[in-house]
């Protein structure tokens, strides 16, 4: 069996070059990863710059959902209808990350993809690039050793043919503030019930965007690494004066936020981006009705790398919509309604921490929240897990969340 294995392969690789790299260029990201290790020349073929973009144009994209739970990163089932939502099979995989500082597995509080690649932060405040599929990884050298306060989202340089990635950091005022009731409680020596989301509705103070648990922006430190220059820089840019309503998402190498200002009394929500070309923050539209509750949930999510999807939520009703974008521009995006969940009283009202992953064939999302339980909705489908067990590491915990992951060579 082993001789007919390598007589195939000799065979292969006696052809010319460029025919070898037409049959792997079309051949998933996948299949090559189990095939790397049975021979060198592909093993070589791999790293080469010139085939890596050739399998990028033309290879088919493999679509996953990749969820962090306690620190560790796993890949979920796709098959969805047949999935006991309480036991293991809603998870395929654990995806090892080792730390090379401690040579034990990393201990992941977050996680962010862009393009193939995770960035995440460990509980120690490292900073670490990684692309599962290859195992590659880069550590980079932390601002701030040990603090949990601060935010980070990877983009890239479109104007660079290749990509030329760049990381933007900003204040996470929302765990600053958690941090600061937490002690608060400990101090009295109780234990708070429910959540610990105060909610006001004093528009003026920073007390209410945080405890609504958006990050303020404006007249706020950002710094911005480039990996070419492998170093850290004070970004001079001007920042809007107003909130992050969402977790961050990128999109062809842009990061997104859902936004909100509020003046005079009034919500004035948008979509911010922050373009890693020109290093500019630009607002966009957003599908729902600009003046929603302050109660109202928003989150984003990003489909196939093709699409910007938006989750929203009416405090009042509880009914989920679902928006997609059929084109998004710098300055220019317009949108389609993807799914309606109105399945009241059985719908929880989500936070703005919450995080959704969609099923495009299947009409579906899954959705993630702090209260560590995994959902599944749709028109007519509704299920959802018991809470997944919840592990707190030295005061720093990690809240269940789900993303869209395609793999990468490089």
């Amino acid at each position: 069996m082993r001789s007919e294995i390598a007589k195939e392969k000799k065979l292969i690789f006696d052809l010319p070059q460029d025919v070898i790299e037409e049959i792997f260029s079309k051949v998933p990201v996948t299949s090559l990863r189990r095939l790397r290790s049975t021979c060198k020349r592909l093993y070589a073929l791999l790293k080469d710059r010139g085939f890596i973009k050739k399998h990028f144009a033309k290879s088919a994209r493999q679509y996953h959902a990749l969820m962090l739970m306690n620190f560790r990163v796993y890949s979920v089932s796709s098959n969805l209808h047949e999935i006991n939502m309480d036991v293991a099979p809603l998870f395929k995989g654990e995806l090892s990350l080792i730390d090379p500082f401690s040579t034990s597995e990393a201990i992941i509080s977050q996680a962010f993809h862009c393009d193939g690649l995770l960035l995440c932060t460990t509980k120690e405040n490292r900073l670490v690039v990684w692309n599962p599929f290859s195992g590659q990884t880069r550590w980079l050298q932390p601002q701030n050793r040990g603090r949990i306060d601060k935010a980070y989202v990877l983009g890239y340089d479109n104007s660079d043919v290749c990509h030329s990635y760049k990381i933007l950091s900003f204040p996470d005022l929302y765990e600053k503030e958690l941090e600061t009731i937490k002690n608060a409680w400990k101090d009295l020596d109780v234990t708070p019930e429910g959540d610990l989301e105060l909610k006001t509705n004093d528009s003026s103070s920073n007390s209410w965007r945080r405890n609504l648990g958006v990050t303020p922006l404006g007249d706020l430190e950002l710094k911005l690494y480039d990996f070419r220059s492998n170093s850290w820089k004070h970004l001079d840019v001007i920042t809007p004066e107003g909130c992050l309503k969402s977790y961050g998402v990128s999109l062809k190498g842009n990061a997104y936020w859902v936004y909100v200002s509020n003046r005079r009394g009034v919500n004035d929500y948008s979509i911010l981006s922050f373009d890693f070309s020109t290093e500019r923050f630009q607002h966009l539209c957003v599908p729902f009705h600009q003046e929603a509750d302050c109660f109202d949930t928003m989150a984003l999510s990003v489909v196939r790398e093709e699409h910007l999807s938006l989750l929203y939520q009416s405090s009042g009703t509880l009914k989920v919509e679902i928006w997609m974008t059929k084109e998004i521009d710098t300055t220019f995006v317009s949108w389609r309604k993807f799914l309606i969940v109105d399945l009241e009283p059985h719908l929880p009202m989500f936070s703005c921490r919450m995080s959704f992953f969609i099923y495009e064939e299947k009409k579906v999302a899954v959705c993630c929240d702090r209260d560590n339980k995994v959902y599944i909705i749709g028109e007519d489908e509704y299920k959802v897990s018991s809470g997944f067990y919840f592990v707190d590491f030295e005061g720093i915990t990690c809240c269940l969340t789900v993303f869209g992951y395609v793999p990468r060579l490089v």
